[in-house]
């Protein structure tokens, strides 16, 4: 009996794309080094990733990774330096609003326009008493743009990842009221 071929559905597509890019992305990794920016969305457990960050900064600086936050610098630069601590983070999108690098602040998306590229940032292990004294709403990061995440044995949510401090020209419940947050991937 001859070996028939399953049809692949349409819904599988982007995964399969998105799982081939990951490969390649990681593949460029091992032989060239770690990169200048990297895309959080290619990490299958990203708040791993985010630990690992503090922890490098934590052993580097001989400080309790419990005392360690992240701050965030938006990067309006187009080819930013690597930085000496945290990483340069690339790949996310903004859903509700978008980023305005005149205005170095959030504002709002264009009609009809839902999801926005995130702008580069770099997250910044430090102690929260460092932290830029900016007004800023928390955005939540989220995997996928469902809001719901099931709780993990390592206690994080399998999709919720950090809230984190983006810069705002209005008060924060102006984007709280439109129900503003970063994905790392959309649902295409």
């Amino acid at each position: 009996m001859a070996r028939q071929e399953l049809p692949i559905p349409e819904v599988s597509l982007g995964y399969t794309k998105d799982m081939l890019e990951r490969l390649k992305w990681f593949e460029d990794w091992e032989r060239d080094g770690l990169p200048e920016m990297l895309w959080i969305t290619r990490f299958f457990f990203t708040q791993g990733f985010i630990t690992g960050t503090k922890q490098n900064y934590a052993r580097k600086y001989n400080i309790a990774i419990d005392l360690l936050d992240f701050d965030f610098e938006v990067l309006v630069d187009e080819d930013p330096q690597p930085p000496e601590d945290g990483v340069i983070v690339t790949g996310m999108y903004l859903e509700g609003c978008r980023w305005d690098n005149a205005a170095y602040s959030l504002i709002e998306s264009e009609p009809k326009v839902l999801y926005t590229k995130c702008p580069v940032v770099w997250f910044k292990p430090c102690k929260p008493e460092d932290f830029a004294q900016l007004q800023s709403y928390e955005a939540p990061i989220y995997k996928t743009s469902e809001r719901k995440g099931v709780l993990m044995t390592t206690g994080h949510s399998t999709n919720f990842v950090l809230g984190m401090r983006v810069p705002t020209n209005v008060h924060p419940d102006h984007w709280i009221k439109r129900g503003v947050a970063i994905l790392c991937a959309l649902d295409d």
